[in-house]
């Protein structure tokens, strides 16, 4: 008995393996808060670039005093390949440009959009602002678009709105975050009104094919 007794006592004293054992019950903790500050820091920086190709692609355009080309969208779709590394956009992604114009109807000023282009293979992803209208070649007759934050223009007033939508897929499945959508399309847009006159029309060119939505 005693011997088993002064075995217990230089167990209970014995701190060999206690490190071990520390190191086993924090490393999963450590592990998981490294891989979710890496997801989340890959989130931001996917949101960054989808901020900056939708500011800069409607700047672009915006910045036309006259009308714009099918030229000059093919090289702003052109500029996102530069821009949204290490994102794939285009593969997995849409990019929208819309342009909105304030119209007079019977006395009221409505929004309505004059012309859209787009590009990107992920074509569920549609815009929230409205679609060009097709029908006939009066835009007027299109159906009134609510642009973002309400904003109603003025007559002949016009804005080009970029919407940039992309697939966000996780680096590793362990971070919660919040702002993802449920669908798993991350979304930023921008607004930019012309500097000149309105832009209602684009100029065709001889062999481009409008990058229609």
């Amino acid at each position: 008995m005693l011997t088993m007794i002064a075995a217990l006592k230089r167990l209970g004293r014995d701190q060999r393996g206690v490190s071990i054992v520390e190191t086993a019950l924090w490393l999963p903790l450590v592990a998981m808060a490294g891989l979710g500050g890496l997801e989340y820091t890959n989130f931001v920086l996917a949101n960054q670039k989808l901020e900056r190709i939708a500011s800069v692609s409607a700047d672009t355009i915006a910045r036309n005093t006259i009308a714009p080309s099918e030229n000059s969208f093919k090289d702003v779709f052109k500029a996102v390949d530069q821009l949204d590394a290490p994102f794939d956009v285009k593969e997995y992604g849409r990019v929208i440009l819309t342009g909105v114009i304030g119209v007079n109807q019977d006395g009221e000023i409505v929004n309505k959009v004059v012309w859209q282009r787009c590009t990107g293979k992920k074509t569920t992803i549609v815009s929230q602002i409205g679609a060009e209208w097709t029908q006939t070649d009066d835009f007027g007759e299109g159906p009134d678009v609510t642009l973002p934050n309400n904003v109603v223009l003025q007559q002949n007033q016009m804005v080009v709105v970029a919407e940039v939508g992309f697939e966000y897929k996780p680096l590793i499945n362990v971070a919660n975050i919040r702002n993802r959508a449920s669908d798993g399309i991350i979304r930023q847009r921008s607004m930019f009104v012309t500097r000149g006159q309105a832009i209602p029309n684009i100029t065709p060119v001889a062999g481009v094919v409008p990058s229609r939505c």
